[in-house]
Order: structure tokens, then C-alpha cells, then sequence
């Protein structure tokens, strides 16, 4: 089976970025309860919803983290796309490399 004829990976639930586990190729990302060693950074989140809503968590000015909400779809097995109909973000595609039920990488 070729890759664009593979089902598409699962990218559902809130995700958040493991940097210490990324390479020069890959970002890598574990699901949000997941017990992670204390960071001196805050952690960037994703969460894909089964509805197709999208939310990016970033560190906020003090530190905490802000979602802005937008929208994902499927691009095929291993492409999603993520627009912000509302603004405060521009839209942009992400490409799934793997996915397990503790991790989620994706290509940097």
C-alpha cells in the first residue's frame, strides 16, 4: 500500500511538545497528561478535536499558556491543515510521521 493510500493517522487529543526528544527532522509531542520533567520553558499544545475544531497553546506573557482556536482537516494520510478562520494566526500544514498512543511526532 503506498503512503497516499494508507487510513490517516489518528491525530486526535491535546498533545504537548516534548522538545527535549526532538532530532533536526522532528518535533515531537506526548499527550497532555503525560509526566513530563520540570522545563524552564513553557511547552507549546496541540489539540486536535473529533469535530474538527484545532487549538494552538502558546506561553502567554506571563508564562502560562494561551489557546487560539481554529480548524483542522485531513490532507491526505499524513497532512493535516490548520486554518484560523477568526485571524491571529496564519493557516499552515503539518506532516504526521508517526503516531503512537503516548506520542505523536511530526516533520519541523
Amino acid at each position: 500500500m503506498s503512503a497516499s493510500q494508507e487510513a490517516p493517522r489518528d491525530v486526535t487529543g491535546a498533545w504537548l511538545h516534548s522538545f527535549e526528544e526532538d532530532t533536526e527532522t522532528e518535533a515531537v509531542y506526548r499527550p497532555s497528561g503525560h509526566a513530563f520533567r520540570p522545563a524552564r520553558r513553557p511547552r507549546r499544545g496541540l489539540e486536535f478535536r473529533p469535530d474538527g475544531t484545532f487549538v494552538e497553546r502558546r506561553a502567554g506573557p506571563d508564562d502560562r499558556r494561551v489557546g487560539v482556536e481554529g480548524h483542522w482537516e485531513r490532507r491526505g494520510a499524513d497532512r493535516v491543515a490548520v486554518s484560523f478562520p477568526a485571524g491571529g494566526r496564519p493557516p499552515f500544514e503539518i506532516t504526521v510521521l508517526s503516531r503512537t498512543a503516548d506520542r505523536l511526532t511530526i516533520a519541523r
